[in-house]
Order: structure tokens, then C-alpha cells, then sequence
């Protein structure tokens, strides 16, 4: 019920015929009323109808015209649908949740078939995607003119998507008569950045009397977007007294992070507190270009039948360069680096909101990251009407998504034993605070989201400085050396293949019969490369020393002296402070950010061997998914109590088999990185692989009923099965490990992939709906849905395994014992059902009824509940609690408040999304945390058109006014912050036109 933006076309429903942007007309046949539509508003009627004509659960979005809604991408546009919330990455959607359930539970289809789309983002927002989940910022808005979005399942729908199907469509020549030609183009700013980049979008259509057309569309643009703010990299819980089997212990390993005791700051007081691993500023600039090019090829040879071939190619390339100056209070055990407790404030909840420390190590990162993500999809379909009753529809299509990741690089500047302080109280200044002692353990509270921070590199603790003196000494390079050389690079590459025949034959006027066949492959496969290997003896199979990645710190002093790769953050081209408000007693701020020299790091030591990325074999895997489908669907059409009663009842047939392969690690080495061990040496590249089976059968029934219970009222009654199965990477057998890091820590992780035995998620389903038509283009509606959904959790045991055992898994612990060891080892499982309760509320209206010249404006609004609570074995405890489940925002809504008159309009639209928690993490037991979440977010965006003639017309959009940060937090018990990051605003100015 939404318009979609930027767009080109104005695409009607199924059956209906698209002439000009910005007046249809649909006829169908002599009976039917013609249609006119004008406008956003226009476009948010023929929607409506749709929506009231179909069977299921169902909204609509239609293309109104070339860009008149503010949305970046695909995501953006489906941002508004009931239901819907969406991930940002960068300022700008990313993926989608629908009706309270995570983004791998939605089923995409472009011109209807399954496609996957794999992007890459920073570290905090999810990384390269190897989910099901569809990443829609590959995609702009532009290339489509029709979203569908299936809330309920019918049997005639392909399956995969507990929580909806959502179809992108888009453009033909059939749509448009005789020759059509649309322009967009834009000039974009963001006001972090502070740089003008293009975005323009280009379509011809050429429609030969119905017989044959062409349709040609592309769109092109280019962003810089810059995030600024502060991270945290996690908290992390002081636990001095920790023991095996200690009654006092708050971890459930050892801990990794650990307060060394000075003066008045004991183990015994100072047990229990929580401390920033990585207190930082953090910047994020994201150069990215995307690439869209659409073909379409209609062909009619014959009046009853219509040819149909389309073509798309969707690229975005992003290079992101991070910059991060940290304060390194984290895993100091393992390198036996005592860092004091000087002075703390602690709040209420046993958080160090304020302190100062010595000891600690400063660093200063240089990040660059290139991504080029590629989406290919070619599709021949056909619509034959064998008779007057008999239809046949079909389709074969072939799709690529490609995900390339040349180079993760780091490069940073350490400064050891330094002195630092931070404050999240605004009362607490970190200047003062750094010089003095601490008497006791002060109270305080966080009460602002970006702290105050104090660095005083290579100083020990003792001396009062002024700003200026610490400003001065973190810009002297010669207090820095080089700590840091990190490369890793990553391969996702995904291929889709579809055929499929569908049957419609009208039984009467009441009966049609709907039979169809489908089949579908899927491959994907996924290659990691990194510098985290160690040197490896191979005769007796032991590695020893560091990770490759900080060998550099073991080089002469001459060659890794900070005055050689050191320069200001404004030399290196970068600014901090345009849309985050850094605290007037930060030491940290852009004219004292020293920054590491990034191409100078490169060009000395791109040739050294610790350099060298190499492949991660234990993370390496291919995967094959066939699928072979049938299904029988009945729909009617009757009279109940003098009212039509519609609907539809049947089932889909499924026949599934997965077929998982990963590198046989008996053919590696203990070092993880290198083949060629056993009988490796007979195989090309060292190694052969192991393949894993399995094969499932599913029958999914469905019923869906939609009853006029007056002119204006419809009632809606939906019961289905459906199915959607497990990510991808958990359908890898591959393995994740962290070994032991010192001596002392004598537990570590096993992460066993699940492998292809893994059973879908399984849902029942249940959906009731009121719609109140009162009058023209309006529209009250509430929907109930339910769903009972079996599950996946991490079961977890405890093990000591045997050299052997470590050596078939391919792990290395160097020279420890085996006995000393204590694996808690984990793997996927299937769980039993929990339910998900939901109610949607629409109101949609015009407002003709107002005097002039209210009676010009128009509300469009929605707002969803969830109730979806799972039970989740909390690490630390090990207790099962019950909280609510991941990528589940309890309440989301939108609005867009519209004004349209004659050559002007304008709209305001805003979108809510409720606190919810991204995932549940089991792996930080030497930390102490259990969950991470992202806080409640609210964006506004606006958009005003002039049209000055019938080919040319003026545009303006500003997106996200307000300057909304992206906020997550750590730790579902007591959130503490772990992101705080604003992009800014983005405004575009443009012309666009028809004719």
C-alpha cells in the first residue's frame, strides 16, 4: 500500500497496463471500471485495491513515478510496509525483518525467482553476509515497479518463508504504449562528509503494438557516508577471585581481562566491577558506488500467448576506511601486561563509568576494507492461454551473487604503558582526573552516550597535564612504534538455478484448479584468507611464536619507529566532529588524532612473509541445496449469506536434499593454514574433501479465506505450514575454534558446524484480519497472527579431547598437554516450538473531507506488536531464561503525512523501531556478557516535488533530519553501551521527467 521510491515506471497490478507516470489507466475488460490514478496518493488507491482483492494477507508497493520517495535502496522503500523493520548499515537499510522474525526468514523473489544477494558491512553490523538473508542495498529502488509482499502462504507460493514472500518486479515494455523514455538525475550531500556525489537513473521503453517491446532501464549513483562516534568493543566483568570450580566465580571461564591492585584499589573491591575493553572514537567512511541494468523482452506471437525475457545486473562496490584510537584494556593475561586501577567511579550497577589507568597500551588503527558485490539474473517465463479455461505459466531462470573482499587490512600505532582516563559522567572531567589518586571508589553515573577521554601515551602515571600537554604528546609520533599488520581477504560466491511449470484451469465460475512442478539448486561456497597462522614446524606438526599479523613487533626498532608512518588525521584526508559532539574536555578530537599512514605501512611490508593471507581451511565450505516441488491448489469464489466468499485450500510437496563439503582436516596441518599433510600430498592443492548427505521430505497445507461481510468490511482467515531453512553457514560442517590463550586459561571453544542434517525451522501458522473500507481510497485494518515455530539453539558440552582428537579436527595448542584442556564444545540443534503473537494496525486516508486546504493533505500510517519470546540457556549461569528473540522489536511504526495539489507535492515520513536484541552470544564466558542488542530508532525523512511541465519536474529529499544515531549496547541483563554512531543527513536535489 506504500509507493515506491525512486522510481521509474508506474507498474499496475497483475493484469493491468501501465501508459503514462503520471496518469494510468488499467482496463481489463468492458465490465471492469477504468481506473485513474495520479500522483502518490494515486499510487497508494491502486495499491489499496490490490490489497482488498487479494485473498491472503497482502500489501503493495507500486513505483509512482521517477523518485518521489527519499529511499537509497530496496530495503528503504519496504521500510514503511506493515510489519516490516529493517538493518541500516552506513546510513542506508541493509535487510529485513517481518512480523517480529529475523531477515533469514524471508523469502525474496525478482520476477518471481528465489534469489540471494550476499553484501559485506563493518564488523559491528553483521560483516559479509553467508545467511539466507537477502542484502537489498545492492539494489536500487529504482529498477523495480512492483513490490509484493505475501504475509500468509498459499501452496502456490514457493516455499522458504515462515514470516512472507516479498517479489521485486521489474519493468516492461508491455506496460507502456509505443515509445516511453524517464530521466532521474540527483546531486546527493551528506553533512558528515561534506561531498557532493551523482546518483541518476535512465529508462527507455519501445512497445510494438503489443506484438514485441524492448525495455532498457539504469541507474547509477555514488555516496560518501561517514559514521562517527564511539565504540566500546564490548564490556568486560573483573573477576580477580575466579577458580576452577570457584564459588565465587562470575565467569564460567578464565578470565582473559583482569585489573592488576594498587593502593586503595584491591582484588577484593574491586571484584565485580565492569570495565571497556576498547574505549575508542571511531570513524567510518564508506565511499560506494552501485550499478543497476535492467532488459526486458516481451514477445507475443500469437494473442494468446506472451514471451517474456528478462535480464538484470545489480553491482555495489564499497571501500570503507576505519579509524579507531583505542585504549587496549582487554586480554592482558595472555600477554602478561599489568594494567592498574588508578581511579574509579562506579555507578549502581558496578560499572566503571569513570576512571583512570596505568599501564595500558594506546593504539591507533588504519583500516581499509574493499568489497565488490555482484548480482546477475537472467529469466524466461511465459503466459500461454491453451483455451478458454486452460492456462499454463512457466518459467526458467538462471542468478549469480557474488561477494569479493580483495583485502581487510589494519595497520596500527602502539603506545605501551601509557596512562588513560575516560568519563561517561558529564559531572567527571578526565583531565583532572587523570593526574589525581583515587581514595576510595567514587559514585557517579552514565548519563551521556559519547564519554570524555584523556590519553597521555608512553607516560606512567603521577603527573597533572592540561589539555593542550596531552593534546601535544598524543600528536608526538616518537612516543609509537608499529604494532599491527593485519590482511585478510574473503570469497562468497552463491548460484541459483529454477524451473518451474505452473497450470491454471477454470473448473466454472466459481472452481479454478491450480497445479504446478518446480525444481531449484542452490550453491554457495565461502573461502577465507588471514594472517593469523603461526610458524609451523612441520616434521613434528607444532607451531610456535605469535600470529603472523604482530611478528612485526619483533623487527628492528629502526623499522617500525612511529615517526615513520605517523601523520595528523587531517593529513591523511579525514575529519571527526561533524556530526558527533565531541566533549569539550576530550583530549581526542580531530586536531589531536595521530592516525597511522596507511600507504606507507603498506609499501614497507606488503612483501614481508607475515604478510601473507593465507586460506583459513577449517572456515572453507561448498554447499549444494536441490529442491524438487509440486503442489494442488483449489481457489473458489461463492456466495455465503448473500456476501462473496473467496479463498483457496491446498498443499506443496517437497522433496529436499542438501549436500555439505568441507576440507578434510586430516589433510592439514596443526596450524590450520597449511595443506599438503598425510596424504594430502596426492591431491591437487593438498587436500581432498568431505561430503556430507541428508534428505528431507515436507508437506505444507494451507487455507486462506477472505469473506465481504459488508460493502466496505473483509474479514480475512489464513491457516498454513511453512518452512525455512537453517543459514547457510550452519549447513557447513566447518568448525570455529578458540584455542587456550595462556596458561592459565585452560578452557577454550569448539563451534561444530550443524552440517546438512539439519532440520528447517517449522512453523503453524494462523492469521486473522479486519478491513474497514469506509470510505473512498480508506482504509482501518487490524490483523491477529500467530505462529507456533520450532527452533535452533547452541547445545553445549564440556570435553577434554586427546591429541588425536585435536589433530582430526585439525586444532593446535602448541606445546600444551591435551589433559590440561577443557573444550566447551557446541553445535546447532533443533528445538521444540515457541510461538510468536502479533497484531498490525493500518490507517490510511485522504483528507477530502476538510475545507481547503486540508482537504489536500493525506495520512498513511501503521503500527505492529510482537509478542516473541524464546528460552535461552544463559552461559554464564547456565539457567534457561526467557527473553525475547533475536531480531524481535516488540512495536514498530510509520507514518507519512502527504500534501499534493496540482504542480506541488510534499511528504514527511517517519519510521519507529522499538530496542531489540541482534543476538544472544555464548562465547564470551571470559568476559562475562550474554547478549547484544540495538537501541530504539527513529528516523525522519522528507520529500517535496514541483512539476513544471509534463517532461520536467523538480525534485528535493532530505533523509533522516533528526541526525539519528545507531545505538547498540552489550549485555541484555544490564545494557552497556557498545556503539554510539551518527552518519548525518543527506539531502538530493534532482530533476526528473517522462515523456
Amino acid at each position: 500500500m506504500l509507493a515506491l521510491s525512486p522510481a521509474l515506471i508506474l507498474a499496475l497490478p497483475s493484469g493491468a497496463t501501465a501508459q503514462e507516470a503520471e496518469t494510468q489507466t488499467a482496463t481489463k475488460t468492458d465490465d471492469i471500471e477504468i481506473i485513474e490514478v495520479s500522483g502518490f496518493r494515486g499510487s497508494l488507491n491502486v495499491a489499496l485495491m490490490a490489497k482488498r482483492d487479494a485473498v491472503g494477507s497482502k500489501e503493495v508497493i507500486l513505483a509512482e513515478d521517477l523518485g518521489k520517495f527519499p529511499d537509497l535502496n530496496v530495503a528503504d522503500s519496504l521500510a514503511r510496509v506493515p510489519g516490516i523493520a529493517i538493518e541500516q548499515d552506513a546510513g542506508e537499510g541493509r535487510q529485513i525483518s517481518l512480523r517480529g522474525l529475523g531477515a533469514t526468514f524471508v523469502k525474496t523473489t525478482i520476477n518471481g525467482m528465489e534469489s540471494a544477494s550476499a553484501g559485506a558491512a563493518t564488523d559491528a553490523a553483521g560483516g559479509s553476509n553467508k545467511s539466507r538473508a537477502f542484502d537489498f542495498n545492492v539494489f536500487a529502488s529504482e529498477l523495480f515497479t512492483q513490490i509484493d509482499i505475501n504475509k500468509t502462504l498459499s501452496a502456490e507460493l514457493e516455499d522458504g518463508g515462515i514470516s512472507g514472500n516479498v517479489n521485486l518486479q521489474t519493468a516492461r515494455p508491455f506496460q507502456y504504449q509505443d515509445t516511453k523514455f524517464a530521466y532521474n538525475l540527483n546531486a546527493r550531500y551528506n553533512d558528515v562528509a561534506e561531498e557532493v556525489t551523482p546518483r541518476a537513473s535512465l529508462m527507455f521503453s519501445q512497445n510494438w503494438d503489443n506484438k514485441f517491446g524492448v525495455l532498457i532501464s539504469a541507474a547509477y549513483s555514488e555516496g560518501l557516508v561517514q559514521s562517527e562516534g564511539v565504540t566500546t568493543g564490548r564490556w568486560t566483568v573483573n573477576n580477580p577471585a575466579w577458580a576452577v570450580d570457584g564459588s565465587e566465580n562470575k565467569l564460567t571461564a578464565a578470565p582473559v581481562t583482569q585489573l592488576s591492585p594498587k593502593g586503595v584499589y584491591t582484588n577484593e573491591n574491586m571484584e565485580g566491577l565492569w570495565l571497556p575493553r576498547l574505549p575508542r572514537y571511531s570513524i567510518f567512511n564508506k565511499q560506494q558506488e552501485r550499478l543497476g541494468i535492467t532488459a526486458a523482452f516481451q514477445y507475443r506471437p500469437i494473442d494468446d500467448l506472451t514471451l517474456n525475457f528478462d535480464v538484470l545486473y545489480a553491482a555495489l562496490d564499497n571501500t570503507m576506511d576505519e579509524f579507531q584510537y583505542s585504549a587496549l584494556i582487554r586480554n592482558n593475561v595472555s600477554s602478561q601486561t599489568d594494567i592498574y586501577a588508578e581511579n574509579l567511579i562506579v555507578d549502581g550497577n558496578n560499572t566503571i563509568v569513570a576512571g583512570t589507568f596505568s599501564g595500558v597500551p594506546i593504539r591507533s588503527e588504519a583500516r581499509q576494507d574493499v568489497s565488490n558485490s555482484t548480482f546477475k539474473q537472467f529469466t524466461l517465463s511465459g503466459d500461454w492461454y491453451l483455451n478458454d479455461r486452460l492456462k499454463m505459466n512457466f518459467l526458467l531462470g538462471v542468478g549469480k551473487s557474488d561477494l569479493d573482499i580483495p583485502y581487510q587490512r589494519t595497520f596500527a600505532l602502539d603506545s605501551f604503558d601509557s596512562t588513560f582516563a575516560y568519563s561517561y559522567d558529564s559531572a567527571i572531567d578526565p583531565i583532572s582526573l587523570i593526574g589525581q589518586s583515587g581514595t576510595a571508589i567514587g559514585s557517579g553515573s552514565m548519563n551521556v552516550n559519547m564519554p570524555a577521554f584523556a590519553f597521555a601515551p608512553a607516560q606512567a602515571f603521577g603527573s597533572s597535564y592540561s589539555k593542550a600537554e596531552l593534546e601535544q604528546l598524543m600528536l608526538n609520533p616518537d612516543l609509537y612504534s608499529l604494532g599491527l599488520v593485519r590482511n585478510r581477504n574473503q570469497q562468497i560466491g552463491s548460484e541459483n538455478k529454477n524451473v518451474s511449470l505452473h497450470f491454471t484451469y477454470e473448473l466454472n465460475e466459481q472452481y479454478t484448479l491450480k497445479w504446478g512442478l518446480n525444481h531449484r539448486t542452490f550453491n554457495t561456497a565461502n573461502v577465507q584468507r588471514d594472517n593469523g597462522w603461526r610458524t609451523l614446524n612441520t616434521e613434528t606438526n607444532r607451531t610456535s611464536g605469535e600470529i603472523a599479523e604482530v611478528m612485526v613487533q619483533q623487527l628492528d626498532a629502526s623499522r617500525t619507529a612511529g615517526d615513520l608512518y605517523a601523520l595528523t588525521l587531517s593529513q591523511a584526508g579525514q575529519y571527526f566532529g561533524n556530526a558527533a559532539s565531541v566533549p569539550a574536555n576530550s583530549t581526542l578530537s580531530a586536531g589531536s588524532w595521530l592516525t597511522t599512514d596507511y600507504g606507507k605501512v603498506y609499501n614497507a611490508f606488503s612483501n614481508e612473509a607475515f604478510f601473507v593471507a593465507k586460506e583459513r581451511y577449517n572456515s572453507t565450505y561448498d554447499i549444494e541445496e536441490r529442491v524438487n516441488g509440486a503442489y494442488l491448489q483449489l481457489d473458489f469464489r461463492l456466495e455465503l449469506a448473500g456476501r462473496e466468499l473467496r479463498g483457496n485450500i491446498g498443499g506443496r510437496y517437497l522433496d529436499n536434499k542438501n549436500t555439505s563439503g568441507i576440507i578434510n582436516l586430516d589433510h592439514i596441518y596443526a596450524d590450520g593454514y597449511t595443506a599438503g599433510r598425510g596424504e594430502g600430498v596426492n591431491f591437487a592443492g593438498g587436500y581432498d574433501w568431505r561430503y556430507t548427505v541428508s534428505e528431507g521430505k515436507d508437506f505444507l497445507p494451507s487455507l486462506n479465506l477472505a469473506y465481504d461481510i459488508t460493502d466496505d468490511l473483509v474479514g480475512r482467515f489464513s491457516l498454513s505450514k511453512a518452512i525455512t531453512r537453517p543459514p547457510l553457514s550452519d549447513l557447513a560442517s566447518a568448525i570455529k575454534v578458540t584455542r587456550p590463550s595462556s596458561a592459565n586459561n585452560d578452557t577454550a571453544t569448539i563451534q561444530l558446524g550443524a552440517g546438512p542434517t539439519l532440520r528447517p525451522y517449522e512453523a503453524d501458522q494462523l492469521d486473522l484480519g479486519l478491513e474497514w473500507y469506509f470510505d473512498d481510497e480508506a482504509l482501518l485494518a487490524v490483523a491477529f497472527f500467530y505462529k507456533d515455530m520450532t527452533g535452533l539453539s547452541r547445545g553445549t558440552r564440556q570435553e577434554v579431547l586427546s591429541a588425536q582428537q585435536l589433530a582430526q579436527l585439525g586444532i593446535d595448542i602448541g606445546d600444551r598437554d591435551p589433559a590440561t584442556v577443557t573444550w566447551d564444545v557446541s553445535q546447532l540443534i533443533n528445538t521444540p516450538g515457541e510461538t510468536v503473537k502479533g497484531l498490525e494496525f493500518i490507517y490510511q486516508q485522504p483528507f477530502t473531507m476538510l475545507p481547503a486546504p486540508f482537504n489536500r493533505f493525506g495520512l498513511q500510517t501503521n503500527l505492529t506488536l510482537i509478542d516473541y519470546e524464546q528460552d535461552v540457556t544463559d552461559p554464564l549461569s547456565r539457567e534457561q531464561v526467557t527473553l525475547m528473540a533475536e531480531e524481535t522489536s516488540k512495536r514498530t511504526y510509520n507514518a507519512t503525512l502527504y500534501y499534493e495539489y496540482e504542480k506541488f507535492s510534499a511528504r514527511f515520513s517517519y519510521n519507529f523501531r522499538e530496542r531489540y536484541i541482534k543476538e544472544y552470544l555464548n562465547k564470551y564466558r571470559d568476559e562475562g556478557l550474554f547478549g547484544r542488542g540495538i537501541d530504539d530508532k527513529a528516523q525522519l525523512n522528507f520529500s517535496a516535488r514541483y512539476k513544471f511541465s509534463e517532461t520536467l519536474s523538480f525534485s528535493f529529499e532530505a533523509i533522516n533530519l533528526t541526525n539519528a544515531a545507531n545505538t547498540q549496547w552489550s549485555d541484555v541483563y544490564t545494557p552497556r553501551p557498545y556503539e554510539y554512531l551518527l552518519t548525518g543527513r543527506q539531502y538530493l536535489v534532482g530533476v526528473r521527467g517522462s515523456f
